[in-house]
């Protein structure tokens, strides 16, 4: 290189690539034959590219040549050749054309690719061009070939039982053994093995961890929680987390999951060759070893694979409707709750995604409940029906609510109520009832006092629902307002409800929008605080002329 002035050196930029299972093929040793290279040919170094432990199957990991390629296509780039060791370093891409479209990404721009260390010079010629094709696909057959001999003795390794790869699971612990199977010692978080032949098995882990397992087994179940329910639950006993943070859904679901609880060690779930996308393996792809004594029952076991497996909706309707039809033979009966609580049977919730409702799911197991229930195809009950039906126990009962109204199997539930007319107390103004909060109020005071006092609560009946309404016209209505204005000199919803000759104050309501509205149409006093306040006025007026009576009657006593 000394005989050759330095005007003259053409500047190439170096590209030196190391991955992690050819040390042969280290930075060092490729700058150095590269740099012989230069020195031979009349070039000069001026850049270098590396991406040192990186496989050549991808360009996606490979920062050194992105940014080659990033300032090939640049104008004011400083280098006029690529230099690299051989075709290998350059890339083991599995599509030929692809290692060839960034080779032509290079020419295109002006800077040819050089290959130190082969055989043929990259002039273009034909034979040079298939030399260099054969090349490329030696670098990709290797690499086939290595994964396979890789994959062999991983399954090999993991038949006899030793583990690959991986941070330690939760309640088991990592033992590394020499070529005999023999313990050394137990690897903590961060250990591994230091010699080749030297291997790693699965050994069961502390008792606190352990106990934890088969309470979140228990838990899920038994008791019937959900995973992120039972992750609060360890989170809120400061159970023991192992090499975790924190407890969370997905690392409960995890040990759900693991065959390992089992004492079965199950390897070659997942496929991901030569950089290709992860796939799952079929099951008899999988290789399952025992390799310890099972800390939870195979019968528990697969009852949270079941759940787990309905919790995904992965489960057939057929497998759920035999399920629900085996709850129905064993009980006699079918309520949402029961099949909730049912460790075999998945949540009302799927059920009904998986079959439209409940009603129709006890119609494909013959099950026909007693109470409010239709057939499908009968048509559910008009509104006038429902209406009728919530009368009816208004008239046995003098009262209605929520509870009574699902206590009683011949009358539409609050749901269905609710469904129909939008709000329950809608139902009970369309009825008829008694519908406003405060009137609801104290009519269940006035039953709670009866309550207290042994008494039997004061029914109240209307019988005549048909007819109430048709009897009374809007000038009625007014007629009688008006009367009872006369005669009190005030009117109130107690007034008219103990009057003998005016309807029930419902009516008044239900006619006029309110009752306030219906004393405007009468022409009488309408502000409730003026209501109010001429009520509490005549109703003093009456206890002060009560007690003057009652002190002069004494007064007369005394003298007489």
């Amino acid at each position: 290189m000394s005989d050759i002035p330095l005007q003259s050196l053409v500047p190439a930029a170096q590209y030196l690539r190391m991955s992690k299972e050819h040390q042969r093929y280290s930075i060092r040793n490729q700058a150095r034959a590269i740099s012989a290279y230069a020195s031979q040919h009349g070039l000069a170094i001026v850049k270098t590219y590396t991406d040192p432990g990186e496989s050549g199957l991808t360009l996606r990991e490979r920062p050194g040549l992105q940014a080659l390629l990033a300032d090939v296509i640049k104008p004011a780039r400083s280098f006029e050749r690529i230099l690299v060791l051989d075709v290998s370093r350059w890339g083991r891409f599995q599509n030929l054309d692809q290692s060839g479209h960034y080779e032509f990404i290079c020419f295109e721009a002006g800077v040819p690719v050089i290959y130190c260390a082969e055989p043929f010079e990259n002039d273009g010629s034909p034979i040079m061009a298939l030399l260099k094709q054969i090349k490329r696909l030696q670098a990709a057959e290797f690499s086939r070939e290595l994964s396979q001999k890789v994959l062999y003795a991983q399954l090999l390794q993991a038949k006899i039982g030793h583990k690959l790869g991986g941070s330690r699971r939760f309640g088991f612990a990592r033992v590394l053994v020499d070529e005999h199977d023999n313990p050394i010692q137990t690897l903590k978080r961060g250990q591994t093995k230091a010699l080749n032949n030297q291997r790693v098995i699965y050994a069961v882990g502390p008792p606190e961890e352990v106990q934890v397992i088969r309470d979140i087994f228990a838990w899920y179940t038994r008791e019937r929680m959900s995973v992120s329910k039972i992750a609060r639950h360890l989170t809120e006993q400061a159970a023991p987390t192992g090499d975790w943070a924190v407890w969370s859904g997905s690392r409960v679901r995890r040990i759900l999951s693991d065959e390992l609880v089992l004492g079965v060690y199950v390897f070659n779930r997942t496929t991901q060759t030569l950089k290709s996308k992860a796939r799952k393996n079929p099951p008899e792809a999988l290789v399952k070893t025992k390799v310890t004594e099972p800390i939870i029952s195979r019968v528990q076991f697969e009852s949270a694979a079941r759940r787990l497996r309905i919790r995904r909706h992965a489960v057939p309707p057929e497998e759920n409707l035999a399920a629900v039809s085996r709850l129905l033979r064993t009980k006699g009966y079918l309520t949402g709750k029961l099949i909730d609580q049912c460790p075999y049977t998945p949540s009302t919730t799927v059920l009904r995604r998986q079959f439209g409702s409940i009603l129709r799911l006890y119609e494909l197991v013959g099950y026909k409940p007693d109470g409010w229930w239709r057939p499908r195809g009968a048509g559910p009950f008009t509104k006038e029906q429902m209406l009728d039906r919530l009368r009816g126990l208004y008239e046995r009962l003098g009262y209605v609510n929520e509870v009574v109204i699902n206590g009683d199997p011949m009358v539409p539930s609050v749901s269905i109520l609710q469904r129909a007319f939008g709000k329950l107390t809608d139902a009970y103004r369309l009825a008829g009832l008694p519908h406003g909060r405060t009137e609801l109020q104290r009519l269940g005071h006035d039953r709670g006092k009866a309550r207290r006092s042994g008494e039997p609560p004061r029914k109240i009946t209307t019988p005549r629902w048909p007819s109430l309404a048709s009897r009374f016209s809007d000038d009625d209505l007014i007629a009688c307002l008006r009367r009872l204005h006369k005669e009190y000199g005030f009117v109130t919803a107690q007034i008219i409800r103990e009057d003998e000759d005016s309807p029930t104050p419902q009516l008044f309501a239900t006619r006029f929008g309110s009752l306030l509205k219906a004393y405007e149409c009468a022409g009488i006093e309408n502000r409730r605080f003026d209501i109010w306040s001429r009520a509490g006025k005549a109703r003093a007026a009456a206890r002060r002329a009560k007690k003057l009576g009652a002190v002069s009657h004494s007064s007369e006593r005394d003298g007489a």
